[in-house]
């Protein structure tokens, strides 16, 4: 065997012993933590470009607009919406807060551009819906919040690019939509009202896909979130009180050419606003539309006349296109 020189640490690679393994001592240089190093960590964090109060107005507002939404025509109101989404990102792009307050911003903004998306669509604006959409579910993932209202809305995109398309070609947009409802439910919390209007949105993709039995689930679905929604006022655009339900059972109930449940959803609609609750005047005059629409079928068109020229007492600017 051959025997091999013995090497000094400070042979190895051109390095000291110190260098490779470190020393157990003491250096001169040394440098300790100091309290400014603290302190000035501190000062970093607490420095932000807006406060928990200028945050909770924004989204006062968010919330205000989601309620205009119902009561005022789409243009308008996607204006101030955006007005509202560029504040946000200004905060966002051109200072710093607070994790907690960067996280409740991004938020706001995916529930502001999940409402432009749905406006867009409104005024048939189909790829920038679809944009706002997707943009509006990643900032749900940045905030690490409920992505329910972006999954309507991605909901809502899909279900109209497949009305478009047709029947027959639109029938994977159709899929697309239920399951994106689907989505939307399962990730809402329990008491939000949005579930109840992700239900509904299942249940009229799922009739244009002649899926009778997911369309009736889900209906069922939506009457089983309604009980166990709280302090909704039934204004919001993601809210889905007794009427709008009822419209939605009547698009299904028309889809499945059911004419007669058709009328009883149509009924349902008039006793709930009978009843005090909200008077919208997008599903009040969807409802007429759809009452005309089952007359027509049973062949009372004298009653389809008088159902679908009561829209046209509403102001143009309200009027469904």
């Amino acid at each position: 065997l051959h025997s091999f020189p013995t090497r000094r640490s400070s042979d190895l690679f051109g390095l000291t012993h110190d260098v490779l393994f470190g020393s157990s001592r003491p250096s001169a240089a040394t440098v300790f933590p100091a309290e400014h190093d603290a302190t000035s960590l501190t000062a970093w964090i607490m420095v932000s470009n807006t406060s928990d109060e200028a945050v909770g107005h924004i989204d006062e507002a968010r919330a205000a607009l989601a309620e205009a939404h119902t009561r005022l025509p789409p243009g308008p109101v996607l204006t101030d919406v955006y007005a509202l989404h560029r504040q946000v990102q200004a905060l966002l792009h051109n200072g710093r807060q607070h994790p907690r307050q960067t996280r409740e911003l991004f938020r706001i903004d995916a529930d502001l551009l999940a409402h432009a998306s749905l406006l867009l669509d409104d005024i048939h604006y189909e790829a920038t819906a679809q944009a706002h959409g997707k943009t509006a579910l990643l900032c749900a993932q940045e905030a690490e919040s409920s992505p329910a209202f972006a999954f309507s809305a991605q909901a809502k995109s899909a279900r109209w690019h497949g009305v478009r398309l047709g029947q027959r070609t639109g029938a994977r947009h159709f899929l697309r939509s239920a399951d994106l409802a689907r989505r939307g439910l399962e990730c809402s919390a329990k008491s939000s009202p949005v579930r109840v209007l992700l239900a509904c949105q299942e249940a009229s993709a799922s009739a244009l896909l002649g899926d009778a039995s997911r369309a009736g689930k889900a209906l069922r679905d939506a009457q089983d979130a309604e009980s166990g929604v709280t302090a909704n006022s039934g204004l919001s655009t993601w809210s889905c009180p007794r009427p709008r339900q009822a419209l939605y059972a009547l698009s299904v109930a028309l889809r499945l050419r059911d004419a007669d449940e058709a009328l009883r959803a149509a009924d349902m609609a008039d006793a709930g606003w009978a009843a005090g609750d909200p008077w919208l005047y997008g599903v009040w005059s969807l409802v007429r539309i759809g009452s005309g629409t089952a007359h027509a079928i049973k062949g009372d068109l004298d009653s389809a006349a008088g159902q679908v020229g009561a829209v046209f007492t509403l102001e143009p600017p309200f009027r469904i296109s």
